[in-house]
This record gives C-alpha cells, structure tokens and sequence, in this order.
C-alpha cells in the first residue's frame, strides 16, 4: 500500500490522541475487520491488550503475539490491501481509548520503542498523519476534536476528508463565515450537531448494495474509489448535497428515499448553523 510522503513536522491540529476516551486508530486500520461495530472492536482490543500484558518483551515474543492475535480472529476485510496492525490495543489509564501496544509508553514495554516491529514500521508511526490533518483547515479539525467524546466514533469521522469538507463547506455557507472553533466546546450544542452528523458513519439507512463497513480507506492512492452515489434509474435526480452522500456509499431506489436522505442531512446542517448565528 501506498501512502503519503512523510512530513516530519507534526500539524497544528494533533487529532491522534486528543483527550481520556479519545483517539485514533484508524491509519492502523482498525476499521478494516469484519466486526467494526464498537462492541466487536472494544472486546477484540480488551482480548489483545490483556493477552499482551503476559508478552515478554522480546523480538520473539513480540513475533509470536501478533502471530496469537492472527490465528484468534477472522482474517476477512473489507479493503484486503489495507494492513490491520494486530499491535493496537487499549490505553486504559484516566480514561480508556485505542492506543498502539508497542509504543514506550504502553504499560510494561519500560521506555523501549518496539514500533520498528510493526508492518510500517517506527518512522512512519512517529511521523504519519491522514490526509485529513495535512489538508482540512485547523477551524474544523479543532471543533472535531473538541467535539467527540469517544474513539470509535471519532476515528471513523476523521479520517473521512472530503465528507467532513462537503459538511462544513455547507455549514458555512449557511452561516456567510468561518466556523469558530471555540464554539464546539464539550457538551455544547454545536459538539451535539456535529456529533449527530458524525454518527451517519454507523447508522445511515441509505447504504448501496455492497458497500464495504463504516470504515474508510483514506490513503489517497486510488486503490479503492468510492463510487458515487447509486440511483435505480435515472429519474431519481441529483442533490444538493451529492457529495455527502457520495462520500456516505448511498444507494436510492426511488426519488422519495432520495429526499428522506436530503433532509436527514441539511437538518443537521441547518441545526448546526442556526446554533452558531451570532446572538
């Protein structure tokens, strides 16, 4: 698999651990099982990283767990090219989100760096980041970050690059002006719209025939193009917000399904942006 060229100087926005019960996986494709709902990944990480507590530290005991976590799970994903690193775990300290078992300051690994072991290997998990945080403006990603309050949903969200700019690119249309990120506080009404779009990524009832899982491949190597949105026939016209159902694998039957997804998705839009018009 291809990815982009490494950028040694980490972005403005750091959206890969952001706070007790928040981070983000996704680049290691924890997404791509067969099971990604949050119960399936939380009991895969919690077998993994209650497994790994007994490792030794060793190149061969370190070889002989992922070879432990490959022969325990299905090997079935949804993008075959893109690697599901077996390395992720929990972080369970404060609070209890995804985290890389390898890196120094896992519970256990004593300061030692074992990411070289990992099918990347240690540079690019120092110095990657999705394509998201390179190119998206830091207004957005700031109000992402403040705004979700668990892993699972928010690395499904930020990894979804040309999704979260159709939303906000609409968002603000609407408003005639940036967003202010300080508005998307915990908690606050504008995080819980932004939330309710994000959670489309699990629940959206307008999915094609054969669309692969909530996850994304995000690598921008065009291995795996998302088709467009799927319409029946061709009297199902097009939308004002194709882009976001493009970018959601929509599929519609009929004119009226079509209409059911528009309105579910400028709601949100018109929600968010009533919430943020100056008082």
């Amino acid at each position: 698999m291809t990815t982009s060229p490494i950028d040694t100087q980490q972005p403005a926005v750091y959206l890969c651990q952001v706070g007790a019960n928040v981070s983000c996986g996704a680049c290691c494709g924890l997404y791509n099982v067969a099971d990604a709902s949050p119960e399936g990944i939380e009991a895969m990480l919690e077998r993994r990283t209650r497994w790994f507590a007994a490792v030794p530290r060793t190149v061969a005991g370190l070889d002989a767990f992922a070879a432990q976590v490959k022969a325990s799970e299905p090997q079935e994903r949804p993008f075959p090219d893109f690697h599901h690193c077996p390395y992720l775990g929990l972080i369970i300290d404060d609070g209890r989100r995804v985290g890389c078992l390898l890196h120094p300051l896992a519970v256990g690994n004593g300061g030692v760096d074992w990411r070289g072991l990992s099918y990347y290997g240690g540079m690019a998990c120092r110095t990657y980041f999705c394509p998201s945080v390179r190119q998206l403006p830091a207004r957005w990603l700031a109000a992402l970050g403040q705004s979700m309050d668990h892993w699972h949903l928010h690395g499904l969200i930020v990894t979804e690059r040309k999704l979260l700019a159709a939303f906000f690119t609409a968002v603000e249309k609407r408003l005639g002006r940036p967003v202010e990120a300080g508005r998307f506080t915990a908690g606050s009404r504008a995080a819980t719209w932004l939330n309710q779009f994000a959670a489309l990524k699990t629940d959206w009832p307008h999915k094609r025939t054969g669309a692969p899982g909530p996850g994304n491949y995000f690598f921008e190597d065009g291995r795996y193009p998302r088709p467009g949105v799927w319409r029946e026939n061709d009297a199902i016209p097009a939308s004002p917000v194709e882009t976001i159902l493009a970018e959601l694998d929509s599929g519609f039957a009929s004119a009226a399904a079509l209409e059911n997804a528009q309105d579910r998705i400028t709601s949100i839009i018109d929600g968010l942006a009533a919430e943020l018009m100056p008082r």
